[in-house]
């Protein structure tokens, strides 16, 4: 199960978000760099819903909630052709994409350059309170937050 959200390089301008540099510091955690509030909907959600968000160009990945429980995350590329009363969980990956808060920035780095991924869904010490996203830039050289 690949431990990355977006597959490619985001779509949106990598001058939009320069990020936080990438420390040397071994000591950085997650929760450091994370963006905090990423973009979410209810895990009732459709397509057509998911579709509204993106119609944002710098929204890549939107995280489906039950409360504030971690339900899925879907990405842009995945509602291509699918009817809008699809329910967005059906499109939805829970597995593989999950970081937790006090993990090191090195980690993260290493299980998104390993996949090749841009993104991982920040989640708490219980595995399901949804955090925040780890996102970096288009140049992999710092963070969005």
């Amino acid at each position: 199960m690949p431990t990355h959200l977006q597959t490619g390089p985001p779509s949106a301008d990598p001058t939009e978000c320069k990020g936080e540099p990438l420390a040397e510091d071994d000591s950085l955690i997650v929760r450091d760099v994370m963006r905090r509030g990423p973009k979410t909907l209810p895990r009732n959600a459709t397509v057509g819903d998911l579709r509204r968000l993106f119609d944002n160009p710098k929204v890549l990945d939107v995280v489906l909630v039950d409360g504030t429980a971690f339900s899925g995350v879907v990405d842009r590329d995945a509602v291509d052709g699918v009817p809008n009363e699809t329910l967005a969980l059906d499109l939805a990956r829970s597995s593989g994409v999950t970081i937790a808060p006090e993990a090191s920035v090195k980690d993260a780095m290493a299980r998104m350059d390993k996949a090749g991924g841009w993104r991982l869904v920040v989640v708490g010490s219980d595995g399901a309170t949804l955090e925040g996203l780890l996102c970096l830039n288009a140049t992999r050289t710092g963070f969005c937050r």
